[in-house]
């Protein structure tokens, strides 16, 4: 699935029905996981939540590895437009690339963040899980790089700094997501968050400033 692709709805009153069932499904597998973990989630539980029968919910995801990765890229689409959103609330340009790290931490705070994680540390251990959670992951990380991209290219004007900004953008998701582990799931106080914040928010600063410096000099 491409970074922007999402299932087509089916067109017919049937086809509507399946799509509307598989919301629900995805929706209740989001709560599931985020609020009970990965290894309570199960068929009948998200069928259960979701409120349709455990036979419409194995037709669409015969699986828990099948439900689980399908709520995962859900999950993920809607974090990542949720940070998109964050992002494009503030001026065009600099101010974008700098709110990126506050924008990115709000994001790992939503259920669906939430979600993400349980599957992607349940990779690890579970051996049907490990062997199909790659395919997700790369299409993660592939649309992760073309936001990067665009990053250099439209927020800093920068498209030769496209390597740099990729391997700040990896930092800070990196480090915030180490966060969010940190306190989200193990549940430690949050007391030095702000400290991390402002340290990623400097970083993509002085990277701003360097750039603009660099292509004020070239103009000179």
């Amino acid at each position: 699935m491409g970074e922007a692709a999402r299932p087509k709805t089916p067109r017919g009153p049937n086809a509507e029905r399946r799509a509307a069932t598989r919301a629900k499904i995805l929706d209740a597998g989001v709560r599931c996981l985020a609020e009970f973990g990965y290894a309570a989630t199960s068929t009948p539980l998200v069928a259960r939540l979701a409120k349709v029968s455990r036979g419409s919910l194995l037709h669409q995801f015969p699986t828990k590895v099948d439900l689980v990765l399908a709520v995962a890229e859900h999950a993920w689409l809607i974090q990542r437009d949720f940070v998109r959103a964050q992002v494009a609330a503030n001026p065009p340009g600099r101010d974008q690339f700098i709110s990126g790290v506050q924008a990115a931490w709000k994001g790992l705070q939503t259920p669906e963040a939430i979600a993400v994680m349980e599957v992607m540390i349940a990779a690890r251990t579970d051996p049907e899980l490990t062997e199909r959670y790659g395919d997700f992951a790369s299409r993660r990380e592939a649309s992760m790089h073309r936001t990067r991209r665009r990053m250099a290219e439209g927020q800093l004007g920068a498209p030769d700094h496209v390597a740099e900004v990729d391997a700040i953008a990896y930092l800070t998701h990196a480090a915030l997501r180490g966060l969010a582990l940190d306190t989200v799931f193990i549940g430690r106080p949050t007391d030095e968050a702000e400290k991390v914040l402002a340290l990623l928010e400097d970083i993509r600063r002085r990277m701003a400033d360097q750039i603009s410096a660099e292509q004020a000099e070239r103009n000179l």
